[in-house]
């Protein structure tokens, strides 16, 4: 009876144990209220008025798509890479860079031209190949699920650095994100995108 006892408990452990390593490494899920809450300028479908705009409802479905494509398992990138979408894009609401004005540049990350024609050229390696132009790789790209997953594709493919490292992009952590857009993206830091980190991060927690 007490071998029996213990491989009951040893197989119950193993089991135990089991899923706990496949939650862990299971994709985060974005909700439609806490996405609601982080960029509620577009909430509803009747909260665009241009065709380049997208709504919390379509954009909720490609962020998913990306986290589950790129294998993004924690919170706190999801929340860094929303916050800089939202922040780029003014959220949702452009989806090429409109101002200034560079040609190439856009998705609702607004990765710079060249990154777009490597993006384009992995996604669409056939079409890219005929593109004659940076702007026409954009286009190739500017669908909802190629242009939300752009912030996921660089996370994991260029700054690779900060995608499941404990020590970066930690949760809660606004330094972490400055320095992610900083030296990760290579991006100029103002003030507003922290503000935009906060308002996504709250509606998160």
């Amino acid at each position: 009876m007490k071998l029996a006892s213990n491989v009951i408990f040893f197989c119950t452990l193993g089991l135990v144990t089991l899923f706990a390593a496949s939650n862990a490494n299971a994709a985060f899920t974005v909700t439609q209220a806490q996405l609601d809450k982080a960029v509620p300028d577009r909430v509803g479908t009747g909260s665009c008025a241009s065709s380049e705009c997208a709504t919390n409802p379509r954009a909720l479905v490609s962020i998913n798509k990306a986290i589950a494509k790129y294998g993004i398992t924690r919170k706190s990138e999801v929340v860094a890479l929303i916050a800089l979408m939202a922040f780029e894009s003014s959220d949702w609401l452009y989806n090429i860079n409109n101002t200034p004005g560079v040609p190439g540049q856009g998705t609702r990350a607004m990765i710079s031209p060249g990154f777009v024609a490597e993006y384009a050229q992995k996604l669409h390696p056939d079409q890219a190949a005929k593109a004659v132009s940076v702007v026409d790789k954009l286009q190739l790209v500017l669908n909802d699920d190629d242009s939300f997953g752009s912030a996921f594709w660089y996370l994991v493919t260029k700054a690779p650095q900060y995608h499941g490292n404990e020590s970066r992009l930690r949760a809660g952590n606004a330094a972490d994100f400055q320095d992610y857009v900083v030296n990760g993206v290579h991006g100029g830091w103002e003030p507003k995108r922290g503000d935009v980190w906060t308002r996504v991060n709250t509606a998160f927690n």
